[in-house]
Protein backbone atom coordinates (compact mmCIF):
# COMPACT_ATOMS: atom_id res chain seq x y z
CA UNK A 1 0.00 0.00 0.00
CA UNK A 2 1.10 3.57 -0.71
CA UNK A 3 0.47 6.48 1.66
CA UNK A 4 0.89 10.04 0.40
CA UNK A 5 1.17 12.69 3.11
CA UNK A 6 0.56 16.32 2.17
CA UNK A 7 1.32 18.96 4.80
CA UNK A 8 -0.15 22.36 4.12
CA UNK A 9 -0.89 25.62 5.93
CA UNK A 10 -2.86 28.54 4.50
CA UNK A 11 -2.67 27.15 0.97
CA UNK A 12 -6.30 26.88 -0.16
CA UNK A 13 -5.40 28.02 -3.69
CA UNK A 14 -2.79 25.32 -4.30
CA UNK A 15 -3.78 22.33 -2.17
CA UNK A 16 -6.36 21.16 -4.72
CA UNK A 17 -3.80 20.86 -7.51
CA UNK A 18 -1.41 19.06 -5.15
CA UNK A 19 -4.06 16.47 -4.27
CA UNK A 20 -5.17 16.12 -7.88
CA UNK A 21 -1.61 15.36 -9.04
CA UNK A 22 -1.64 12.43 -6.59
CA UNK A 23 -5.24 11.23 -6.51
CA UNK A 24 -5.90 11.30 -10.27
CA UNK A 25 -4.79 7.70 -10.85
CA UNK A 26 -4.46 7.97 -14.63
CA UNK A 27 -2.17 11.00 -14.21
CA UNK A 28 -0.04 9.99 -11.21
CA UNK A 29 0.28 6.28 -11.92
CA UNK A 30 -0.32 5.50 -8.25
CA UNK A 31 -1.26 1.85 -7.53
CA UNK A 32 -4.91 1.14 -6.72
CA UNK A 33 -4.11 0.43 -3.06
CA UNK A 34 -3.35 3.92 -1.75
CA UNK A 35 -4.41 6.61 0.67
CA UNK A 36 -3.88 10.36 0.78
CA UNK A 37 -3.49 12.05 4.17
CA UNK A 38 -3.77 15.84 4.30
CA UNK A 39 -2.54 17.53 7.47
CA UNK A 40 -3.45 21.22 7.88
CA UNK A 41 -4.19 23.53 10.79
CA UNK A 42 -6.56 25.95 9.02
CA UNK A 43 -10.17 25.58 7.86
CA UNK A 44 -9.66 27.14 4.41
CA UNK A 45 -6.99 24.65 3.36
CA UNK A 46 -8.89 21.69 4.82
CA UNK A 47 -12.05 22.72 2.99
CA UNK A 48 -10.23 23.17 -0.32
CA UNK A 49 -8.57 19.77 0.07
CA UNK A 50 -11.86 18.07 0.87
CA UNK A 51 -13.49 19.68 -2.16
CA UNK A 52 -10.85 18.23 -4.50
CA UNK A 53 -11.06 14.81 -2.84
CA UNK A 54 -14.82 14.85 -3.44
CA UNK A 55 -14.28 15.80 -7.08
CA UNK A 56 -11.86 12.88 -7.52
CA UNK A 57 -14.23 10.55 -5.65
CA UNK A 58 -11.46 9.38 -3.33
CA UNK A 59 -13.89 8.40 -0.59
CA UNK A 60 -12.17 6.54 2.25
CA UNK A 61 -8.83 6.82 0.44
CA UNK A 62 -8.71 10.45 1.60
CA UNK A 63 -8.04 11.31 5.24
CA UNK A 64 -7.76 14.74 6.82
CA UNK A 65 -6.03 15.59 10.08
CA UNK A 66 -6.23 18.96 11.79
CA UNK A 67 -2.75 19.90 12.94
CA UNK A 68 -2.76 21.83 16.25
CA UNK A 69 -0.27 24.24 14.63
CA UNK A 70 2.76 22.73 16.29
CA UNK A 71 4.77 22.67 13.08
CA UNK A 72 5.53 20.43 10.14
CA UNK A 73 7.51 17.76 12.08
CA UNK A 74 4.55 17.33 14.43
CA UNK A 75 2.21 17.16 11.44
CA UNK A 76 4.38 14.43 9.93
CA UNK A 77 4.26 12.44 13.15
CA UNK A 78 0.46 12.63 13.30
CA UNK A 79 0.17 11.34 9.74
CA UNK A 80 2.87 8.66 9.97
CA UNK A 81 1.29 7.27 13.14
CA UNK A 82 -1.91 6.41 11.26
CA UNK A 83 -0.41 5.68 7.83
CA UNK A 84 -1.17 2.21 6.51
CA UNK A 85 1.26 2.30 3.62
CA UNK A 86 4.44 0.26 3.37
CA UNK A 87 5.84 3.16 1.35
CA UNK A 88 5.23 6.74 2.44
CA UNK A 89 5.48 9.66 0.01
CA UNK A 90 5.54 13.20 1.37
CA UNK A 91 5.09 16.60 -0.23
CA UNK A 92 3.73 20.09 0.44
CA UNK A 93 0.44 21.77 -0.39
CA UNK A 94 2.06 24.33 -2.70
CA UNK A 95 3.73 21.66 -4.85
CA UNK A 96 2.28 19.50 -7.61
CA UNK A 97 3.72 16.32 -9.13
CA UNK A 98 4.46 15.72 -12.78
CA UNK A 99 2.73 12.99 -14.79
CA UNK A 100 3.51 9.43 -13.63
CA UNK A 101 5.75 10.77 -10.85
CA UNK A 102 4.41 8.33 -8.27
CA UNK A 103 4.67 5.41 -10.67
CA UNK A 104 8.38 6.16 -11.14
CA UNK A 105 8.95 6.50 -7.38
CA UNK A 106 7.19 3.24 -6.47
CA UNK A 107 9.14 1.33 -9.11
CA UNK A 108 12.44 2.41 -7.50
CA UNK A 109 11.52 0.49 -4.33
CA UNK A 110 11.72 -2.81 -6.23
CA UNK A 111 15.40 -2.60 -5.29
CA UNK A 112 15.41 -3.94 -1.71
CA UNK A 113 18.57 -1.96 -0.90
CA UNK A 114 16.62 1.29 -1.26
CA UNK A 115 15.24 2.84 1.91
CA UNK A 116 14.33 6.24 0.54
CA UNK A 117 13.80 7.93 -2.80
CA UNK A 118 13.96 11.55 -3.89
CA UNK A 119 12.23 12.86 -6.97
CA UNK A 120 13.37 15.94 -8.87
CA UNK A 121 12.10 19.38 -7.87
CA UNK A 122 11.83 21.61 -10.91
CA UNK A 123 10.88 25.25 -11.24
CA UNK A 124 7.37 25.95 -12.50
CA UNK A 125 8.59 29.40 -13.59
CA UNK A 126 10.40 30.64 -16.68
CA UNK A 127 13.81 32.34 -16.53
CA UNK A 128 12.65 35.82 -17.56
CA UNK A 129 13.29 37.59 -14.24
CA UNK A 130 16.23 37.51 -11.86
CA UNK A 131 14.43 35.58 -9.13
CA UNK A 132 12.84 33.05 -11.48
CA UNK A 133 16.25 32.51 -13.12
CA UNK A 134 17.83 31.90 -9.70
CA UNK A 135 15.09 29.40 -8.87
CA UNK A 136 15.78 27.47 -12.07
CA UNK A 137 19.53 27.63 -11.53
CA UNK A 138 19.40 26.28 -7.97
CA UNK A 139 16.90 23.53 -8.89
CA UNK A 140 19.08 22.38 -11.78
CA UNK A 141 22.20 22.59 -9.62
CA UNK A 142 20.55 20.31 -7.04
CA UNK A 143 19.61 17.89 -9.84
CA UNK A 144 23.22 17.79 -11.01
CA UNK A 145 24.47 17.13 -7.46
CA UNK A 146 21.95 14.36 -6.80
CA UNK A 147 22.65 12.69 -10.14
CA UNK A 148 26.42 12.63 -9.67
CA UNK A 149 26.16 11.49 -6.05
CA UNK A 150 23.55 8.80 -6.69
CA UNK A 151 25.67 7.36 -9.50
CA UNK A 152 28.37 6.41 -7.00
CA UNK A 153 25.96 5.39 -4.22
CA UNK A 154 27.09 8.18 -1.90
CA UNK A 155 24.74 9.69 0.65
CA UNK A 156 22.68 12.71 -0.34
CA UNK A 157 19.62 14.21 1.34
CA UNK A 158 16.20 13.77 -0.22
CA UNK A 159 14.07 16.72 -1.23
CA UNK A 160 11.08 17.38 0.99
CA UNK A 161 9.15 18.53 -2.07
CA UNK A 162 8.96 14.94 -3.36
CA UNK A 163 10.31 12.35 -0.95
CA UNK A 164 9.47 8.69 -0.28
CA UNK A 165 10.65 6.10 2.22
CA UNK A 166 9.78 2.66 3.54
CA UNK A 167 7.72 2.97 6.69
CA UNK A 168 9.97 2.79 9.71
CA UNK A 169 9.73 3.83 13.34
CA UNK A 170 10.43 7.52 13.06
CA UNK A 171 10.50 10.01 15.92
CA UNK A 172 11.15 13.34 14.21
CA UNK A 173 12.19 15.96 16.79
CA UNK A 174 9.48 18.58 17.08
CA UNK A 175 11.95 21.46 16.71
CA UNK A 176 13.83 20.12 13.67
CA UNK A 177 14.09 22.70 10.87
CA UNK A 178 15.01 20.36 8.00
CA UNK A 179 12.74 17.36 8.43
CA UNK A 180 13.65 16.00 4.98
CA UNK A 181 17.34 16.03 5.90
CA UNK A 182 16.65 14.40 9.28
CA UNK A 183 14.69 11.55 7.67
CA UNK A 184 17.42 11.13 5.04
CA UNK A 185 20.11 10.73 7.70
CA UNK A 186 18.04 8.24 9.68
CA UNK A 187 17.55 6.11 6.55
CA UNK A 188 21.27 6.23 5.77
CA UNK A 189 22.12 5.27 9.35
CA UNK A 190 19.86 2.22 9.05
CA UNK A 191 22.11 0.92 6.28
CA UNK A 192 19.70 1.56 3.42
CA UNK A 193 20.50 3.48 0.24
CA UNK A 194 18.78 6.62 -0.99
CA UNK A 195 17.77 6.55 -4.63
CA UNK A 196 17.25 9.41 -7.03
CA UNK A 197 14.49 9.26 -9.65
CA UNK A 198 14.77 12.37 -11.88
CA UNK A 199 11.77 11.27 -13.95
CA UNK A 200 9.58 11.92 -10.90
CA UNK A 201 9.06 15.66 -11.18
CA UNK A 202 7.68 18.04 -8.57
CA UNK A 203 6.85 21.55 -9.78
CA UNK A 204 7.77 24.35 -7.39
CA UNK A 205 7.23 28.10 -7.36
CA UNK A 206 10.39 29.61 -5.92
CA UNK A 207 10.61 32.93 -4.00
CA UNK A 208 10.39 36.08 -6.11
CA UNK A 209 11.94 38.58 -3.70
CA UNK A 210 14.96 38.95 -1.42
CA UNK A 211 13.07 38.67 1.87
CA UNK A 212 11.35 35.40 0.99
CA UNK A 213 14.51 33.97 -0.59
CA UNK A 214 16.51 34.56 2.58
CA UNK A 215 13.75 33.30 4.85
CA UNK A 216 13.49 30.05 2.91
CA UNK A 217 17.20 29.38 2.46
CA UNK A 218 18.29 30.34 5.96
CA UNK A 219 15.72 27.91 7.34
CA UNK A 220 16.36 25.01 4.94
CA UNK A 221 20.16 25.26 4.66
CA UNK A 222 20.56 26.42 8.25
CA UNK A 223 18.60 23.40 9.36
CA UNK A 224 21.55 21.23 8.39
CA UNK A 225 23.66 23.02 10.98
CA UNK A 226 20.99 22.35 13.60
CA UNK A 227 21.11 18.59 12.90
CA UNK A 228 24.47 18.37 14.65
CA UNK A 229 22.75 18.66 18.03
CA UNK A 230 20.79 15.42 17.66
CA UNK A 231 22.68 12.37 19.06
CA UNK A 232 21.29 10.08 16.34
CA UNK A 233 22.85 12.29 13.64
CA UNK A 234 26.18 13.05 15.29
CA UNK A 235 29.18 11.47 13.62
CA UNK A 236 27.60 11.39 10.16
CA UNK A 237 28.99 13.40 7.26
CA UNK A 238 27.36 16.84 7.10
CA UNK A 239 26.07 18.04 3.76
CA UNK A 240 25.02 21.50 2.58
CA UNK A 241 27.90 23.33 4.20
CA UNK A 242 29.62 26.44 2.88
CA UNK A 243 32.66 24.36 1.92
CA UNK A 244 30.46 21.81 0.19
CA UNK A 245 28.91 24.61 -1.85
CA UNK A 246 32.33 25.75 -3.06
CA UNK A 247 32.53 22.55 -5.10
CA UNK A 248 29.89 24.10 -7.35
CA UNK A 249 31.57 27.51 -7.50
CA UNK A 250 31.64 27.60 -11.31
CA UNK A 251 28.20 26.09 -11.92
CA UNK A 252 26.32 29.45 -12.08
CA UNK A 253 28.75 30.77 -14.70
CA UNK A 254 28.50 27.66 -16.85
CA UNK A 255 24.71 27.66 -16.47
CA UNK A 256 24.22 31.09 -18.07
CA UNK A 257 23.18 31.06 -21.72
CA UNK A 258 23.39 34.78 -22.52
CA UNK A 259 24.76 38.10 -21.21
CA UNK A 260 21.72 38.82 -19.06
CA UNK A 261 21.84 35.39 -17.41
CA UNK A 262 25.62 35.73 -16.94
CA UNK A 263 25.05 38.97 -15.01
CA UNK A 264 22.33 37.33 -12.90
CA UNK A 265 24.66 34.42 -12.18
CA UNK A 266 27.29 36.84 -10.91
CA UNK A 267 24.74 38.38 -8.55
CA UNK A 268 24.12 34.98 -7.00
CA UNK A 269 27.61 34.91 -5.44
CA UNK A 270 27.13 37.84 -3.02
CA UNK A 271 23.59 36.60 -2.36
CA UNK A 272 24.89 33.22 -1.22
CA UNK A 273 27.63 34.79 0.90
CA UNK A 274 25.02 36.91 2.71
CA UNK A 275 22.90 33.78 3.13
CA UNK A 276 25.72 31.84 4.81
CA UNK A 277 26.58 34.78 7.07
CA UNK A 278 22.96 34.90 8.21
CA UNK A 279 22.91 31.15 8.75
CA UNK A 280 26.02 31.38 10.93
CA UNK A 281 24.59 34.30 12.90
CA UNK A 282 21.11 32.85 13.44
CA UNK A 283 21.99 29.18 13.95
CA UNK A 284 25.43 29.31 15.56
CA UNK A 285 25.50 32.65 17.42
CA UNK A 286 21.83 33.15 18.32
CA UNK A 287 20.96 29.43 18.17
CA UNK A 288 17.62 30.47 16.72
CA UNK A 289 15.11 27.65 16.33
CA UNK A 290 11.62 27.14 14.99
CA UNK A 291 9.04 29.93 14.99
CA UNK A 292 6.39 30.04 17.71
CA UNK A 293 3.68 28.64 15.41
CA UNK A 294 5.93 25.91 14.03
CA UNK A 295 5.15 26.98 10.47
CA UNK A 296 7.11 29.50 8.37
CA UNK A 297 5.16 30.81 5.41
CA UNK A 298 6.98 31.99 2.27
CA UNK A 299 4.29 34.19 0.72
CA UNK A 300 5.66 34.52 -2.82
CA UNK A 301 5.81 30.76 -3.37
CA UNK A 302 2.05 30.33 -3.02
Amino acid sequence: MITVIITSWKEPKTIGKAIQSVGDVSYSGIPDDFEVIQVSPDDETLQAGYKMAQKLKLGKKFIQIRDPQKGKPYAYKMAIDIAKGDIIITTDGDVYFGEKAIEHIVKAFEDKRIGGVSGRPISAQSKDTFWSYIGNLLADSAHHKRTSTANINEFFPMSGYIMAFRKIKLAIPQDVLSDDAYISYIIAKSGKLIGYVPQALAYIKYPDNYKDYMKQKVRSHGGYQQLKKYPEIQGMKTTRTFLDELRYFWFPIAYAKNIREFFWSLLLYPLRIIQWIRIFYERVILKKGMSATGWDRIESTK
